[in-house]
């Protein structure tokens, strides 16, 4: 990546403060208070020292040195260092980690306006490597680089201001710093780093990828040891190339900060050598000519910080580039920003047309009309286009040709909002968060009481007495909803879907993996829950046609 490449990739995230400007611009308030202690306490010493050694030399100077205060000048900024580095080091961490959680919702709000199409297209390891790696990244943009570059750059040119009130000829040298803090040392980073950190970012997000392929494929390798001892030995050979290059940014790391404390030792053997050629007139006092290459010296410990950060420059960049391409990809399909609301439950599809590919045509002229209210059996054999309708209902997918109507509101004109209210949707591939039964009921509705709850667990045959639950409503749920059975996700995502009191509910394959007597007692409990409001129940089943209103086939 060219530098002009990666300035136009980070351009975008140094403005995008996520609420987080008041604890970074405190930080950096601390930061410079940190350095001014820290040059305050180095320079003053150095003069204290160096004018107590001069007094020393005769009975009389040192009798009339004033000791305390100069002493009491260290105390003070010994006390100030301390004092502002750790208040720095607390109200930075809480800015940067406030930030980053703003970014993340950012980023997952852009993510969650993709289609299942465009998600499906990337790798589970690689969205999360974006949402938790990649900001993490971002990391060394905030507190790493831009408050420390801007703090030594405000505290250099206080040092620039007193060089420029004693000796005005050597002011160049705390300007030199300036540059070698805000263009010098950033330039150099990233000339170091170009070539690692971008493949280095990679290499780590590579091994996630593998690491995670690794923990959730483990029931399948275990039944396959050679595809298990291919996996391990390529996540091993990842894992060592991405130590191998920590190793070669590491070691480029220390040569950029033995050249930097370098320059500043030359600059501090440079002050000293102009200020003892200094025409006798215009000399600084001894202890306070010690001062002023102390001070030169103290600048080191502003600029070493910024040696890894600005090193670490073009990772962060390549980063910023990855979370661009998901934020910058435009949602298929588009939302209105506000739509109408429909008025009633009804469906209207005429003339549908939708095809997954040149290869796979599903709809060709389809029609369908549902009342507000009518209880409607949509049967038909796998691949017929069932799950299809789902999809094209609830505008994950939106048809080549004809129209669909929901509430007498063409689906395009619908906001994304007012859609998701008007209907509740259970497809075949259920879910649970990981948390208790309670957080899981509580998605549909944030204030759903404890009666609501357990009413419903009881409709859709999941009680938690029945089912042996002792904890009841604080059921833990492991992640994916790991610790259910099949049926059991089901019926907690058809709970789900029951609560949220949308005006359509839509419920695919419900019913799969019940006997037919269980099947048909959850039919009966739902079709009269949701009494005078639509409900469009999927099956490929047969035997159960009479509980509903109508029943239509389609794919035949």
């Amino acid at each position: 990546m060219k530098l002009n490449e990666g300035l136009r990739a980070l351009a975008p995230f140094v403005t995008r403060l996520s609420g987080a400007g008041s604890w970074l611009a405190l930080g950096l308030l601390l930061g410079v208070l940190t350095l001014i202690g820290n040059l305050g306490l180095l320079g003053l010493s150095g003069a204290f020292l160096t004018g107590a050694a001069i007094a020393g030399l005769a009975p009389t100077t040192a009798a009339l040195f004033n000791f305390f205060l100069p002493g009491a000048g260290v105390r003070f900024f010994a006390m100030l260092r301390t004092l502002s580095r750790w208040s720095e080091r607390v109200v930075t961490h809480e800015g940067t980690f406030r930030l980053l959680a703003g970014l993340r919702v950012w980023l997952y709000r852009h993510l969650a306006l993709l289609s299942p199409r465009q998600l499906a297209g990337r790798h589970g390891g690689e969205t999360l490597n974006r949402l938790v790696r990649d900001i993490d990244a971002l990391d060394n943009l905030y507190p790493r680089l831009i408050l420390p570059a801007l703090s030594a750059a405000l505290v250099f040119g206080l040092v620039a201001v007193i060089f420029a009130s004693t000796v005005p000829a050597l002011t160049w040298l705390p300007v030199l710093l300036i540059v070698l803090a805000l263009l010098l040392l950033p330039l150099l980073g990233w000339r170091a780093g170009h070539t690692v950190l971008p493949e280095q970012v990679k290499g780590r997000a590579n091994l996630r990828t593998h690491l995670l392929d690794c923990s959730e494929g483990l029931e399948d390798f275990s039944l396959h040891a050679d595809a298990w001892t291919r996996q391990r030995g390529d996540t091993l050979a990842r894992s060592a190339h991405w130590l191998a290059l920590q190793c070669r940014s590491g070691r480029r790391a220390a040569i950029l900060r033995a050249a930097t404390t370098i320059a500043v030792g030359l600059c501090a053997w440079g002050a000293l050598g102009l200020l003892a050629e200094l025409p006798a007139g215009s000399r600084t006092e001894g202890p306070w000519l010690a001062a002023l290459v102390f001070l030169l010296l103290a600048c080191n410990e502003a600029l070493l910080p910024l040696v890894n950060a600005a090193l670490d420059l073009p990772g962060t960049a390549a980063a910023a580039q990855r979370i661009q391409a998901i934020a910058g990809q435009p949602p298929a399909p588009h939302y209105v920003t506000k739509g109408p609301t429909p008025r009633d439950g009804s469906i209207e599809i005429r003339a549908l047309r939708f095809a997954w590919d040149s290869y796979t045509p599903v709809f060709n002229g389809f029609d369908l009309s549902v009342r507000s209210g009518e209880h409607l059996l949509l049967q038909g054999a796998s691949g017929g286009g069932k799950s299809t309708l789902i999809q094209l209902l609830t505008r994950f997918e939106d048809p080549q040709g004809g129209t669909i109507h929901v509430g007498g509101v063409p689906l395009a004109d619908l906001d994304d909002g007012s859609l998701r209210r008007q209907i509740a949707c259970v497809g075949q591939h259920t879910w649970a968060k990981t948390g208790t039964l309670a957080d899981n009921l509580r998605l549909a509705d944030p204030a759903l009481s404890e009666e609501k709850m357990r009413a419903i667990l009881t409709l859709v045959g999941l009680d938690p007495e029945t089912q042996g639950w002792s904890a009841g409503l604080e059921t833990w749920i492991e992640e994916g909803g790991a610790s259910l059975s099949g049926g059991q996700r089901r019926r907690l995502a058809i709970a789900r879907a029951l609560l949220r009191q949308a005006p359509i509910t839509i419920l695919d394959e419900p019913s799969e993996g019940l006997d037919p007597i269980a099947e048909a007692a959850l039919i009966s409990r739902i079709t009269a829950h949701l009494q005078d409001r639509t409900l469009l129940w999927i099956s490929h089943r047969d035997g159960f046609e009479a509980a509903f209103d109508r029943v239509v086939r389609i794919g035949t």
